[in-house]
């Protein structure tokens, strides 16, 4: 008969005796037990409730040396049970596979011996399916818990029986089945206790199962009814705190933490130190992020250094001392260092420390070079440093360092940098306007197309009117026109009308590099029912050629009047800019104005225009350098008006200059030649 199946049998015998006599000052012939035996009992019991102590206390190593050193003097059958119970719950406690391999053969031969008292059997089985749970023998344990659920006829007992199911499960990784079971029965509990010890599963069913939210406002609603489950129990609260604080829910476990120094203080627990100094060390995780816990830390650690005859953790709490200190940038790092030599938690907070330095002090070269080396840093360390993870950290590394290469204009640096920068570092620069110009200006100052197409990557889906007329530009720098469209397309969706006037001239730019006549008239038709962007666009020195294509363009549709108002504009904005303009295209026109109204002087003014216009280039004149062909044109039609005037030596004398040229193919030589 194997043990699963003799257990079972006298878990059967046991569950329906009629009387217990393990807790009577009576024997079984049920005759008065000696005064002496009674005093034995009793000093047992107090024993036993030393050990109880220090199992609350969760000093369970000291536990268990008192509870096998009590178990192999004892000798009182009444105690026989409790001793069982107590060292298999030390064991599994304990928390390794070993000990709870151990623990299920005591408890199964304790069964067996008929050594369990019956008050005692279901705690007996519940221990059990863990301790099974705890070494993988799940059948073993589904056994048992079905087995609780069904022989026992009291509602709590079958609630036990479903609760270890649930424990099973989770075990199976069968996270949703066992939340099913566990909701179903708090639904219709209505013990308080019982109901707590559901939840405390349904809390943990709900983590594994990435339900956050819901483990978090169940676990919020477990502290408001019922927090002395925890308080009360140092081994649950140190267990469940350990949870909590893998789910990032640190206020909860703070909670719980704040409520078991305040019970340990109540009952004079000598292990109220230790919990102390676990909740300051909570206080420190979450510091980073939440600066108002790191007093409250900082006040723990120093009151136990301040008792340190009284307590054997003040080292340690000395040791997170000096690290507060450091981090306020009291203590150099390197000292620290030094101090702690040995602790390798202190070594990565140094590390951590000099990081966050060098960042501060704008190291980059040192933080790129070491970046291997500081990206080994523990999480949990980073973390408490107030960082989600190393990476964020080197975000804010780069987007300083970005930041400061654009401030600096040191585009050569920016160039290296953004290769190596997460997507996320350059979105948030969209954030700074004149960071984005700083950006865009170095890369329209040298068009590169490997940090152009890292920018297309980054911003092609931005709504952001600013950065899209940037990366047009740049496209068009490029010669990359279908990109270019693309972005003066999506220009068009945010309906932003300041950037599309900021866009104009750059559309006119694109269009006329697509080499497609229907494009141009339709990027001049959309110039004629948007005049405010012309307006608006006064000062960008692309508005030359604009207006240049424009004139064609009206005299093209026969708009000769309006033509005419852009030539004039076009000719007052080559001299106020002072553009680099060889051909006298500007002035030959308005010249052919003048004479078709017979203005014969201001066509000769225009002329002469055409031939020398003077430039003045950092306090130097330059002289405009026309071509020959142009300087025939413009001698022939001068020769022309003065003769037309009867001024003739000026007549003759732009003759003989025009004759003068050489090498010279043009009609209006010819022309000139033949007089």
């Amino acid at each position: 008969m194997n043990n699963k199946f003799l257990v079972f049998l006298i878990f059967i015998t046991l569950a329906n005796a009629k009387s217990d006599f393990y807790h009577s000052f009576i024997d079984k012939n049920l005759l008065p037990i000696s005064q002496q035996q009674q005093k034995i009992i009793q000093d047992g019991s107090k024993e036993l409730a030393t050990i109880k102590r220090y199992i609350k206390e969760n000093d369970l190593s000291t536990a268990l040396t008192l509870i096998e050193t009590f178990k192999n003097k004892n000798s009182i059958k009444m105690l026989q049970s409790e001793v069982i119970m107590l060292e298999c719950d030390i064991l599994y406690k304990l928390k390794t596979k070993t000990k709870a391999l151990q623990a299920i053969k005591i408890l199964q031969d304790a069964i067996n011996s008929s050594q369990i008292d019956q008050s005692r059997l279901l705690d007996a089985y519940r221990l059990l399916v863990l301790l099974e749970v705890r070494t993988n023998k799940l059948k073993d344990a589904q056994y048992y818990a079905v087995q609780i659920s069904k022989i026992f006829d009291n509602p709590t007992s079958k609630v036990y029986g479903k609760v270890a199911l649930a424990q099973i499960y989770m075990k199976q990784r069968m996270y949703s089945k066992a939340i099913r079971i566990l909701k179903k029965e708090l639904i219709n509990t209505d013990d308080l206790e019982v109901a707590t010890i559901i939840a405390d599963e349904l809390y943990d069913a709900y983590i594994l199962n990435k339900q956050n939210e819901e483990a978090y406002n169940l676990i919020k609603k477990v502290l408001k009814k019922n927090i002395g489950y925890y308080a009360n129990d140092p081994y649950k609260a140190l267990t469940k705190i350990e949870k909590l604080k893998k789910a990032k829910m640190y206020d909860i476990a703070i909670e719980i933490l704040e409520s078991l120094v305040k019970q340990a203080r109540k009952e004079h627990s000598r292990s109220i130190d230790k919990f102390r100094l676990i909740l300051a060390n909570t206080y420190m995780d979450i510091a980073g992020f939440q600066p108002q816990y790191m007093p409250k830390a900082r006040a723990i650690y120093e009151d136990l250094i301040a008792h340190k005859k009284e307590n054997k953790y003040w080292k340690k709490a000395k040791m997170y001392l000096d690290e507060i200190i450091m981090r306020h940038g009291k203590f150099d790092p390197s000292l620290i260092a030094a101090k702690y030599s040995t602790s390798e938690s202190m070594q990565q907070k140094v590390m951590m420390q000099e990081l966050l330095n060098a960042l501060k002090n704008q190291q980059f070269e040192q933080l790129i070079r070491l970046k291997k080396i500081y990206s080994d840093i523990d999480i949990k360390i980073v973390n408490r440093f107030g960082y989600k993870n190393i990476e964020q950290i080197y975000d804010t590394i780069n987007f300083r360092m970005i930041k400061y290469y654009l401030s600096t204009k040191q585009c050569d640096q920016l160039y290296d940098v953004m290769k190596d920068v997460r997507d996320s570092v350059l979105i948030s620069l969209t954030k700074d306007p004149k960071s984005i110009d700083n950006m865009f200006g170095c890369m329209l100052d040298t068009p590169l197309n490997k940090t152009y197409q890292i920018a297309k990557r980054v911003y092609r889906q931005s709504f952001n009117g600013r950065v899209l007329l940037y990366l047009e530009r740049v496209a068009l720098e490029l010669k990359k026109y279908k990109d270019a469209l693309v972005f003066s397309n999506r220009i068009d969706t945010i309906n932003d009308g300041t950037t599309l006037s900021k866009e104009f001239l750059y559309r006119f730019v694109l269009y006329g590099n697509l080499n497609n006549n229907v494009s141009m008239e339709k990027f001049f038709d959309y110039a004629r029912k948007n005049q405010e962007f012309i307006t608006n666009n006064q000062d960008n020195p692309i508005i030359i050629d604009f207006y240049y294509q424009y004139y064609l363009y009206l005299l093209k549709i026969k708009e000769d009047a309006q033509a005419l108002e852009v030539l004039y504009k076009l000719y007052d904005k080559q001299l106020e800019m002072e553009a680099r303009v060889y051909s006298p295209f500007v002035e030959l026109e308005l010249a052919k104005y003048a004479l078709l109204d017979d203005n014969y002087k201001k066509s000769l003014f225009y002329l002469k225009k055409g031939l020398n216009i003077k430039r003045i280039v950092n306090g130097k004149i330059y002289l405009r350098k026309i071509s020959k062909k142009d300087q025939a044109e413009i001698y022939y039609k001068m020769a022309k008006i003065y003769e037309h005037e009867k001024k003739i030596n000026r007549y003759k004398a732009s003759i003989k200059r025009c004759k003068s040229l050489k090498n010279v193919e043009s009609y209006y030589k010819k022309m000139c030649d033949n007089l």
